[in-house]
């Protein structure tokens, strides 16, 4: 008998930028997920939005498994969403994260679980595919199996924590796995 794979625990990381009210849709959908494995909710702010603080802030009481961190004022000379997603993947806690865009709509209820069902030892990124035409932080250049940063795609990816540490990191075609979602 084939004994279940227990889920993987998962970091859900949201940048956001002046996006109020996407996180107020996208928000709740998350942080209900049916996913029997551990999972927290990172929101990085871009533009570090006082009102977007206070909110979040209101929202850790109800939910333990958020948490946010912002861009600083200071790094506005810089590519503020490749820093917003290292800041996320830095104050992850868990080795697979989720990279999502707050005006991004998921999937359904249970995405995450079909997303995660796929990882493994022989396994470094996911490819959630969805059919709608979404916008996502990441995504993987086909043709070079190069990790890049780059929008808009209709993917979701799941991918282990050291892939965004890494500069310009090459990863295998077979350490890839894609799943309709």
């Amino acid at each position: 008998m084939i004994s279940p794979v227990s889920p993987v625990s998962v970091s859900i990381i949201v940048t956001c930028q002046e996006q109020r009210s996407q996180l107020g849709q996208l928000l709740p959908s998350l942080l209900s997920q049916h996913y029997e494995g551990e999972y927290e909710v990172i929101v990085v702010d871009m533009m570090h939005d006082k009102d977007t603080d206070e909110w979040l802030e209101e929202m850790m009481v109800h939910y333990p498994n958020l948490s946010h961190t912002f861009c600083p004022v200071s790094a506005r000379g810089i590519d503020l969403r490749k820093l917003a997603l290292t800041l996320g993947a830095k104050a992850a806690n868990y080795e697979w994260l989720v990279f999502l865009s707050a005006g991004m709509e998921t999937p359904g209820g249970d995405w995450l679980p079909r997303l995660t069902a796929s990882c493994g030892e022989g396994v470094d990124v996911v490819i959630g595919k969805t059919r709608q035409r979404r916008w996502s932080a990441l995504s993987i250049f086909r043709h070079r199996q190069k990790f890049s940063i780059f929008y808009p795609t209709s993917s979701i990816i799941l991918c282990r924590r050291s892939i965004p540490l890494q500069n310009g990191p090459q990863i295998p075609k077979q350490r890839i796995t894609r799943v309709p979602l």
